[in-house]
């Protein structure tokens, strides 16, 4: 008996998460610039200003296979770089190295602490380091907290010593900080809460005392003490370290009394070991007197001679807090930007605010401040009313935004001819908008004009070999040719030499200074705009394709020979002596890139009509014969040869839609072939560059870019589809693409290859809350402060209509429900009126509206529809616990049946199909109903072993469903043929006895895995055209997601044992084991992680060795499976 199941998938994200746990600033490459180095809680991501642009630059992101807690940096004096300190749920302190140039982190420790997971006794809630990087404390949230101590060995290694502990029973910390003390014994603040005399109270207690502790590392005596403890404000949640200098050992060489900044609410206080005690007021907006205001982040920032703060509070409001030797606060109102997780000053003026949701900014100093100040100095703070204010951005300018549409709510996936779209409701108020993510490149448009007519090919070229940039742009028409100059302004040429009044087939700089002209009628030479020399084939003859490097050209005739010409040492291109004759005609020609040392391309490849591509060599000794062929899947039109990854590669592109990338070894073998469909269009190829590398262009139904930076991408251009393109280089663009199509032609860049998502966004009035797709029209519901329905046209990407609810009305869900009794399709939202969190309202009803939003009419319900879809021609609600069908009334909805659901507590998702109707609970998991017509009744038959708090699900098919918890799993769940059948039979499902409680028969829990994010949508559909159908997700923390599933049992061999041979050899960065991340509330089971495999790729090529040794596979072969799966499907 096979235990194996019929389904696996392959889970791979498309999109990280976005939302940040902290970032911190420090030298970690070694080099004198800072970098910011900003952490989700699975992924480390090395950021850098390009000094040149102003912009942030990626340098370098790696995936976690655990849950990062805390980030830190430090320093040991005399160090050249700063390290970067981390706590996970591996129950490890992590210290890593930034090794740019080989693209990685190294792992330096992973220190055990405690067990794995996230407890409130494990230490790694927080990291406080000490200034000088002597000491890092780890700080749980109650009782424990461990201090390493650091240092140096005599070959200048990073050492670290077994931990200290600073435990006391029943504290929690609130927040931990290192102090600067100068080269004094490490010093520690933590705001702490003593609750050991509340422990046994059986009534609410309000009124912790919190307290501000000091810690001291004895570096004589090794031992942690506590050193001081002082009550402070009850509302305590913020820390910052005040500078202590100058001193010629001091961190910060900036003159300072120590201790710490304080924050409670609406105030600001300073405290330190020697019972200084200063506050002052944090200034409120008019609107905010009867709020408390929070700072929720900040930043110390030292400059020579002095240094100052940054506090944010929960509002946006960045104020700027001097404490001048006079022991006097200063605070005045600076800028109000997006709330964050962290604030960034580097040293060269800029600061990088990592927000709590929605885009990260980056903006760069232009004033310190306002002249306007508040100050107090009261040692017993007495609340005073301090307003200020908001104005517009004074001190700092706004100069990159980094994307992320964190959290999101809703997606939908919309799927045409040409592409796929995701449509998804992102941000909270003011950030709230609709974001369209579409798999392919984004492009910067530089130009686009009109052309003359319809163009076929299109050129650049340089006049001789010395030449930087391109002369000539070349445009073939279908009997003609236009030359523009290509300069400070792009003009006609009239005196170039070429033959306008023929279609040009190809374009080539040759030799030293002259220009080749291949067009059907013969091949023209021309050095300084005039024509040298020119071939003419035989009469009646006609050249049809043609190949060339700047020493070399091949042509081949109509009548199948192939003629081959090189330069010779006096700067002529001279005929050789034979002709091939091929067997059948010839398509395409390629002669590829001549090898640095040598003088000519060593191959020719040939692709005729007959499906077969021939290597011919281009030796002297052994001019055009045969070296290899190989059959094709089609025939080959377009033929490009060229270096990738430092390797020759030959680039085909067929007439079936199909492209085809094969190796191409020195002795002219062929290996490791790679596919992909690109569409039902004939592809051709073209190349351009980036950054002095190669990348191949293919145009079909639409353009793609084809490039190999470490790994194999095929990604699309969302460029309009191209007709043919080629590389762009001029004096104010380099690395450009000029294409033409239609009567069009177009300049632009392609800026980011490893960004392979574009990302457009357009405002939304308040938080979105769900997205209903009908036809080419998006019904958004925006549930904030207020709620509205608006209607957006996805085809010309424009509001058609938008209505406002009442201020105390909240919207709950949206569905359009075409109505059979009406024969329309109607607009359904369910509302509550003075709605909380908690679930407490005072009315729920929902409004009717026509596809044009105009009301209808409103029906008043019992309790609250959370979800509400369309069930054979009426819309089916889930209340509570129970399942009600409604139909088109004239003044209401009017209700069919009632079913009360004894199994489940209050229903929040809705799927149907036919008929049968799968609900999700918001604790009893997924159940499965049939519906009895006679009856007129919904009958449960079969739901989970599990009790899932479900947040999203989606059927599948008719047995089967996946769905998200709000643990962050990710499950499919399926109905057996035998139950599906005895579902349908409601009278044999009511004789059934109830199982646990539940419905007479469970569901098979078929796959299942933790992608550590909620899940809030599901969609079905297509990725690319020709690709296999996949489960799309989008998850709360801005994660993009697709579940691919495998076809072939002899995949899901290949990939299971793929996997395993990795969680063998590849350990993580903080020591976890990717099996146990993946199983964290429940075993992983028949998921791939796709994630997790391709990182297989960037793995050393001894690593890659034993692994393909434990699979029984080339190194070769188990790349190429793994870009299968991906190209089969995005």
């Amino acid at each position: 008996m096979s235990f194996e199941s019929d389904i696996c998938l392959y889970n791979l994200t498309l999109r990280q998460r976005d939302s940040s746990i902290g970032s911190c600033a420090g030298n970690f490459s070694g080099k004198k610039s800072q970098e910011i180095i900003t952490a989700t809680s699975n992924r480390i991501t090395v950021l850098k200003p390009d000094t040149s642009t102003g912009k942030l630059v990626s340098l370098l992101s790696k995936q976690v296979f655990a849950i990062i807690r805390s980030i830190s940096n430090f320093k040991i004096a005399g160090s050249g770089k700063d390290y970067l300190a981390v706590t996970s749920d591996a129950g490890n302190f992590t210290v890593l190295e930034l090794d740019l140039p080989n693209n990685r982190f190294i792992t330096l420790f992973n220190e055990p602490y405690h067990k794995s997971g996230i407890r409130r006794l494990s230490p790694g809630n927080e990291i406080a380091v000490d200034p000088n990087g002597r000491a890092v404390l780890l700080s749980a949230v109650e009782r424990n907290k461990l201090v390493y101590v650091m240092n140096r060995d005599s070959d200048n290694q990073l050492t670290i010593a077994s931990p200290l502990e600073a435990n006391r029973s029943k504290v929690l910390a609130i927040k931990t900080i290192g102090l600067e003390v100068n080269y004094e014994n490490p010093q520690f603040a933590s705001i702490e809460v003593d609750y050991g005399d509340y422990e046994d109270q059986n009534e609410d207690v309000n009124d912790f005392t919190h307290s501000l502790t000091f810690y001291e590392l004895d570096l004589g005596l090794n031992t942690v003490v506590r050193k001081h403890s002082e009550t402070i404000p009850q509302t305590s949640n913020f820390l910052l370290p005040v500078p202590c200098g100058p001193d010629s050992g001091s961190a910060s060489g900036s003159p300072g009394p120590g201790g710490a900044i304080v924050c409670a609410a609406n105030i600001v206080l300073y405290r330190n070991l020697y019972g200084d005690k200063i506050s002052v007021s944090i200034p409120k907006t008019d609107k905010q007197q009867d709020e408390d205001v929070y700072v929720v982040a900040g930043v110390t920032h030292q400059m020579k001679g002095g240094f100052f703060f940054l506090l944010q509070t929960n509002f946006g409001d960045i104020f700027k807090v001097e404490l001048p030797p006079d022991r006097t606060l200063v605070i005045s109102y600076f800028d109000t930007i997006p709330v964050c997780t962290s604030i960034i000053v580097l040293k060269s003026g800029f600061l990088y605010a990592d927000t709590e949701y929605g885009d990260k900014y980056f903006y760069q100093f232009e004033k310190l401040g306002r002249d306007e100040t508040f100050a107090s100095s009261t040692e017993n703070y007495s609340p005073e009313a301090l307003t200020f204010t908001r104005s517009d951005l004074e001190n700092i300018t706004p100069i990159d935004v980094i994307p992320a549409i964190n959290p999101i709510f809703d997606s939908v996936l919309s799927t045409d001819d040409t592409s796929a779209k995701i449509y998804a409701a992102s941000g909270i108020n003011d950030t709230a908008s609709l974001r369209l993510l579409q798999y392919g490149l984004p492009i910067t448009e530089v130009v686009e004009s009109d052309l003359p007519g319809p163009a076929h090919r299109v050129w650049t070229t340089r006049l001789t070999r010395a030449d930087e940039h391109d002369k000539y742009l070349v445009i073939s028409f279908i009997d003609t040719t236009l030359v523009l100059s290509i300069g400070e302004n792009v003009e006609e040429v009239s005196d170039s030499g070429l033959a306008t009044n023929e279609e040009t087939l190809q374009i080539q700089q040759i030799g030293r200074e002259s220009l080749a002209q291949i067009h059907g009628n013969g091949i023209r030479i021309i050095k300084d705009s005039e024509v040298v020399n020119e071939w003419l084939p035989p009469a009646g003859i006609k050249i049809t394709v043609s190949a060339s490097t700047n020493r070399q050209l091949a042509i081949s005739l109509s009548n199948n020979e192939l003629v081959y010409f090189e330069v010779d040492e006096n700067d002529r291109l001279v005929e050789w002596n034979e002709r091939k004759e091929m067997p059948s005609r010839i398509t395409s020609l390629a002669l590829g890139e001549i090898p640095e040392g040598l003088i000519r391309s060593p191959f020719l490849v040939v692709g005729d009509q007959d499906k077969i591509m021939r290597v011919l060599s281009t030796d002297p000794s052994n001019v055009l014969e045969l070296v290899v062929m190989q059959s094709l899947s089609g025939v080959p039109v377009s033929t490009l040869v060229c270096f990738m990854n430092g390797e020759l590669c030959v680039n085909l592109g067929l007439d079936n839609g199909v492209f085809a990338r094969t190796k191409l070894d020195a002795s002219g073998q062929l290996y490791e072939t790679r596919t992909k469909y690109l569409g039902s269009k004939p592809v051709l190829l073209s190349k351009c560059m980036k950054n002095g590398e190669n990348v191949v262009l293919a145009f079909s139904n639409k353009t793609w870019a084809i490039s190999d930076f470490n790994t194999l991408k095929i990604s699309s251009v969302l460029v309009p589809p191209l007709n043919s393109g080629t590389m762009f280089n001029s004096d104010d663009c380099t690395d450009g693409v000029v294409g033409v199509y239609k009567r069009k032609l177009v300049i632009f860049t392609i800026d980011d290859y490893a960004n392979d998502i574009s990302l457009n966004s357009l405002e939304l009035k308040s938080t979105p809350k769900r997205l209903t797709q009908h036809g080419d029209h998006l019904f958004i519901s925006d549930s904030g402060k207020t709620s509205h329905i608006e209607k957006f046209n996805t085809d010309t990407n424009d509001m058609d209509a938008q209505i406002d609810l009442a201020e105390n009305q909240k919207i709950i869900t949206t569905a359009v429900v075409n109505f059979e009794s009406k024969g329309e399709s109607y607009v359904l939202c369910s509302v509550a009126t003075n709605y909380q969190s908690s679930g407490v309202f005072s009315e729920s009803f929902i409004y009717t509206y026509t596809m044009d939003l105009e009301l209808v009419h409103k029906t008043t319900l019992s309790g609250i529809a959370y979800s509400i879809v369309a069930f054979q021609g009426k819309a089916l609600l889930g209340i509570k616990n129970n399942l009600r069908l409604y139909d088109m009334g004239l003044k209401q909805l009017l209700c069919k049946t009632t079913s009360f659901l004894d199994t489940v507590s209050n229903i929040v998702r809705i799927d149907a199909q036919g008929n049968r109707v799968v609900v999700g609970d918001l604790r009893e998991s997924v159940t499965f109903l049939t519906f009895n017509a006679k009856l007129n009744e919904f009958i449960p038959f079969v739901d989970d072993t599990l009790p899932r708090h479900i947040t999203s699900m989606k059927m599948v098919d008719y047995n089967t469903v996946v769905g998200g918890d709000k643990f962050g799993n990710i499950f499919l769940l399926r109905c057996s043929d035998e139950v599906s059948r005895t579902g349908e039979d409601s009278t044999l499902v009511r004789t059934k006895d109830k199982l646990y409680n539940g419905a007479p028969f469970k569901l098979d829990n078929v796959c299942h895995i933790f992608i550590e994010d909620i899940a809030t949508s599901f969609n079905k559909g297509l990725l690319s055209q020709g690709g296999r159908e996949v489960i799309t997700y989008a998850g709360l923390q801005g994660t993009l997601g697709v579940l691919i599933p495998f076809l072939t049992r002899s995949d899901i061999k290949f990939f299971k044992a793929l996997e395993k041979a990795m969680r063998s050899y590849v350990p993580d960065l903080t020591g976890r084991m990717n099996l146990q991340y993946r199983g964290y509330y429940q075993p992983v089971k028949n998921v791939v992680d796709g994630d997790f495999v391709e990182t297989f790729n960037d793995l050393d090529e001894d690593l890659k060795k034993k692994i393909s040794d434990e699979v029984g596979k080339s190194v070769g072969d188990i790349m190429g499976k793994i870009f299968d799966v991906r190209a089969l499907s995005i």
